[in-house]
């Protein structure tokens, strides 16, 4: 994981506190697991469409 250093630069913000930082760094990392799984349930959707046809 990144440390808030990292996410500070990334963000361009050195006002962030380090508990914003991480809470921002979280909410980052949830969204991309929720974008994870959509992605494989839509793959696995498609395989199991075209093995259908």
């Amino acid at each position: 994981m990144l440390q808030e250093q990292k996410i500070r630069q990334l963000l361009k913000d050195d006002s962030l506190s380090d508990k914003e930082t991480l809470e921002i760094r979280d909410g980052f990392r949830n969204l991309a697991e929720i974008i994870f799984e959509k992605w494989q349930q839509d793959k696995k959707q498609r395989v199991n469409t075209q093995a259908t046809k």
